[in-house]
């Protein structure tokens, strides 16, 4: 089968001679019809900055969405023409897994089913998220329900439901996805702050109090006027040290700065604020059971139409031409990249 690789010197390349995946008893195949390029993580990957990735050759991608075509004899939570998400790869002789979702086959795991039995599963922990999409929902939108739910969990997480004022740092897609769950939420006064003008009005799009171009330094000033510390929270989708300290400036008293960007590479170096107490909280990372909780809500906001995949997503390819979406995503032309199957 195909798969995108990365290896050990920073390169990616389609593969044409994957396994497909062997399938366990409590474990589902699944035949892949799309996966979006993650435009932190999956870079990170391929510049081997991202921890979690420490065995090369790896199969790279973990937003995928596709559907079940075989299942193991002890499997009760999928069936056969189910839509699921985050189908991964199993490590083997000769590549190991980068979760391994842009691959034209993949598994998930019945952690459920597993955890009834008491059985013994390798990595049946990646199963609490591979969970099962409604009928007639897309796989692009399927696909896209990763990000939702991850950015959704994170905010619970931070715990903003009684929140009234929050600032978005960052314009990229996990920012909109931000803006689009605390929405949810019930957030009503959301601000957001970013680079690209086109990317901006997008976010205009979806509803916000406010837009700035932070590489403008009047735009810039006068976001920082008119939140003057009364932002509850600050959401830092970058995650580096000078964004940080831009939050800082934003958050009243109390207040919580969460990071989510990846920001690899630094140390947190910023300097004190004239704040006695606030939070810097990280969350850059998906907590498992949380991510699977939201996951009925967010379906529910896609198939009402509370969300609107199409704001998202601004280039499809196919796997045969990945090249394209990726130098999208580094040139900043993109938000979201679909490659399909």
């Amino acid at each position: 089968m195909k798969g995108l690789v990365v290896t050990k010197d920073n390169k990616l390349y389609l593969e044409e001679n994957l396994p497909i995946p062997e399938t366990g008893d409590y474990e589902a195949l699944v035949k892949n019809e799309c996966c979006m390029i993650c435009n932190g993580t999956d870079l990170g990957v391929i510049g081997g900055k991202v921890r979690e990735v420490t065995r090369y050759p790896a199969v790279l991608g973990h937003e995928d969405a596709g559907r079940v075509v075989k299942i193991g004899k002890k499997v009760t939570s999928f069936k056969v023409g189910d839509l699921v998400v985050r189908a991964g790869q199993p490590d083997n002789d000769k590549f190991s897994s980068a979760w391994g979702g842009f691959a034209e086959y993949g598994i998930v795991k019945d952690y459920k089913a597993a955890m009834e039995d008491q059985a013994d599963v390798k990595d049946i922990n990646l199963g609490i998220t591979q969970q099962v999409c409604p009928e007639g929902m897309q796989a692009e939108a399927a696909s896209m329900l990763i990000t939702l739910k991850e950015t959704y969990s994170a905010l619970k997480r931070i715990g903003v439901e009684d929140k009234k004022k929050m600032v978005i740092l960052g314009d990229g897609p996990v920012a909109l996805a931000f803006l689009s769950c605390a929405k949810l939420m019930g957030i009503q006064e959301i601000y957001v702050l970013g680079n690209h003008r086109d990317k901006l009005e997008t976010a205009e799009k979806m509803g916000v109090a406010g837009i700035f171009l932070n590489k403008d330094e009047k735009e810039k000033k006068k976001a920082s006027d008119l939140f003057n510390r009364k932002i509850d929270i600050c959401i830092d989708t970058i995650g580096s040290n000078q964004t940080i300290t831009q939050c800082l400036d934003y958050i009243k008293e109390t207040g919580t700065i969460a990071v989510y960007g990846l920001k690899s590479g630094e140390n947190l170096d910023v300097p004190l604020p004239e704040l006695r107490n606030f939070n810097i909280q990280y969350v850059q990372w998906p907590v498992p059971e949380v991510e699977a909780e939201v996951h009925k809500p967010v379906c529910d906001a896609i198939m009402d139409g509370k969300i609107d995949i199409d704001l998202f997503v601004t280039h499809r390819f196919s796997i045969d031409d990945y090249e394209k979406g990726f130098q999208a995503v580094k040139d900043r032309t993109a938000l979201k990249v679909v490659l399909n199957f």
